[in-house]
């Protein structure tokens, strides 16, 4: 390293050494107590390889605007859930330095147009759910711009029918999500046989006890999955939860029914006899899917 005759003084190349060793204890230090406050907030903090996973919407709900430098100190975050916290549209600024960010929950909070504007310095920005916010068609022209977003969220949102439209031929690979609006509905909703069926399939995998199933589900982006009993018998639907893998019941399922159930990728779905005996589950995918419960 220190080959340079000018530099090769043993004292040079100690400072040297000195200095790169002290940047990275400082960046060590940095991100150790970024995490530590941004737990101490509530969230939940997850690191995957040289990425972090941070999730406020379960027990952060607290978190303000001034709450979100902690989160911005780690720049290597890729999915970021903000979803019913109280931050605003001048708290979305601090996230411009997470160039990495590629999933980004804003639901239910109080983020309008000008929240937005922050958000076109995420190139990587691939997820966005505004849902039950204060953003207009404004913000659709603005993401325009955002070439790798691929899902949008925004029924409860002041949202038309041009503006999606704009954006949709705009970004033609981008999936719009708009709810659905009470005033259009029809006097009965459609069956299950009249609305369409994802093409994705999700793979079953048995089990023989319930030290067999995932721990726990993970954070993932908004989908929807059929659950679909192909057996002879009633089955039980458990999502395994977060945090120690608790299991929620969900539903009975008889045989040859079809359930729609909302799910996020990367949840877990455990599937039981009548007696609580597990079977197998479903591992959930980026994407709206079936799983089908064998015979």
């Amino acid at each position: 390293m220190c080959r340079n005759p000018i530099t090769t003084a043993p004292a040079f190349c100690l400072l040297l050494g000195y200095l790169l060793t002290s940047g990275l204890s400082s960046r060590a230090d940095e991100v150790t107590d970024a995490v530590a406050a941004i737990e101490k907030m509530g969230a939940s903090v997850r690191r995957t390889g040289d990425a972090w996973e941070v999730d406020f919407h379960l027990r952060g709900r607290g978190l303000t605007d001034k709450g979100l430098k902690h989160v911005a100190a780690l720049e290597n975050i890729v999915w970021l859930n903000l979803r019913n916290t109280k931050v605003t549209n001048a708290g979305l600024a601090h996230l411009k330095r997470l160039e990495k960010l590629r999933w980004l929950h804003l639901e239910k909070t109080e983020i309008g147009d000008a929240g937005i504007e922050h958000l076109m310095a995420l190139k990587n920005l691939e997820y966005l759910n505004v849902y039950a916010t204060k953003i207009t068609d404004k913000s659709l022209d603005r993401l325009a711009a955002a070439k790798n977003l691929r899902r949008l969220y925004v029924w409860q949102t002041e949202v038309t029918d041009a503006g999606v439209a704009r954006l949709e031929k705009a970004l033609p690979n981008v999936k719009i999500v708009r709810g659905v609006d009470l005033s259009k509905l029809a006097s009965s909703f459609p069956t299950e046989a009249e609305t369409p069926r994802p093409k994705l399939s999700l793979k079953w995998i048995a089990v023989n006890n319930r030290e067999d199933a995932p721990r726990r589900s993970e954070n993932g982006v908004n989908c929807t999955i059929w659950f679909e009993n192909k057996s002879k018998r009633p089955v039980k639907l458990y999502w395994i939860g977060y945090g120690g893998g608790e299991l929620k019941l969900y539903g009975t399922i008889a045989p040859g029914e079809t359930r729609r159930q909302n799910s996020y990728s990367r949840n877990a779905w455990l599937i039981t006899d009548e007696k609580d005996q597990p079977l197998g589950y479903f591992a959930v995918e980026e994407d709206d899917s079936v799983a089908v419960i064998p015979g």
